[in-house]
């Protein structure tokens, strides 16, 4: 026979007995009633704590698991798209539409530039680009203008550029002084 049922049929005959001597105190007339009914609970305590000790024994011990920590993620750095997007534009003279959307988002963004730095509205903002009145920058206002005013023949000759095209140099120099003017205006 398991321990667990002589532990069960001793629990219930142990509970029988305490109901007896509550119902008949007659049978334990040699004690009092608080001492009987503290020596049946403790002894019911006693066998619930054997029966719990004896269970635990049996059951596998289970460790909880801990789940991996994250992975770091790779994002991009701001900027990536465009970068890419004014290499295609650059290198591969194909490709129009990457140079319209290099064109168009350099645009948009020297626009609200320049309507918030200089306090004045896009309309205005716009016309001072066609007109390459918004940078001191030759290159940068050649960008959208088209044409390089100003600047020396040395300043004009870049020995150093390798093999970046004209559009590249321009709309860098484009990109660097929109990025100036508003980290200035934002200090």
């Amino acid at each position: 026979m398991k321990l667990r049922t002589i532990l069960s049929v001793l629990g219930v005959a142990v509970a029988a007995l305490a109901f007896a001597l509550v119902l008949f105190p007659e049978v334990a007339a040699g004690m009092s009633m608080n001492e009987a009914i503290l020596v049946v609970l403790g002894l019911a305590a006693l066998l619930q704590g054997v029966r719990i000790g004896v269970s635990r024994t049996r059951n596998r011990y289970v460790q909880a698991k801990t789940p991996d920590p994250e992975q770091s993620q790779e994002l991009p750095t701001p900027g990536d798209d465009f970068d890419e997007l004014l290499h295609v534009a650059s290198t591969d003279l194909r490709r129009v539409d990457s140079r319209e959307q290099t064109t168009t988002r350099l645009e948009r963004a020297a626009v609200a530039t320049i309507a918030r730095t200089q306090g004045c509205s896009q309309s205005e903002a716009k016309r001072r680009i066609e007109a390459g009145e918004w940078t001191d920058d030759p290159y940068a206002a050649a960008f959208f203008t088209g044409t390089l005013e100003g600047g020396s023949l040395f300043s004009r000759v870049d020995l150093f550029s390798g093999r970046q095209t004209r559009y590249h140099r321009w709309a860098v120099h484009a990109a660097t002084e929109i990025a100036r003017m508003s980290e200035e205006y934002d200090r």
